[in-house]
């Protein structure tokens, strides 16, 4: 089973990020634990427990770039979408993060970055 972290600053962002999760599998005949984080110390600590199978890093800044790397140290098989409003992309390609997308992030480029979890 997918155990999907959604990692965002906005309640909004992580609802429809999650949103689009859920839909998205469902399509597929998948459905996904969901989980959604505002607080980047809870979602490390509950990654510790349970390691996600995929995330999604929404963070501005270098706040995104530090969460990246720290799942990346600590989850090194985890699937990875980061969405950043700061062009990390060669970080991200370091961090081997599945897809990178910079903000703001259009329902379509995300679905693409979905589409790379199950290729």
């Amino acid at each position: 089973m997918y155990r999907i972290a959604v990692l965002a600053e906005q309640e909004a962002e992580r609802q429809r990020y999650a949103e689009q999760i859920i839909r998205f599998c469902e399509a597929k005949g998948l459905f996904p634990q969901v989980m959604q984080y505002d607080d980047q110390e809870r979602f490390f600590e509950t990654a510790q427990k349970e390691v996600p199978t995929n995330a999604v890093i929404a963070l501005s800044g270098v706040a995104g770039l530090n969460a990246a790397e720290h799942l990346r140290s600590l989850c090194p098989a985890c699937r990875m979408i980061w969405c950043s409003d700061l062009d990390f992309s060669l970080h991200a390609f370091r961090l081997r993060a599945d897809y990178f997308l910079l903000e703001p992030v259009s329902e379509e480029a995300f679905q693409l970055g979905l589409y790379t979890w199950l290729a």
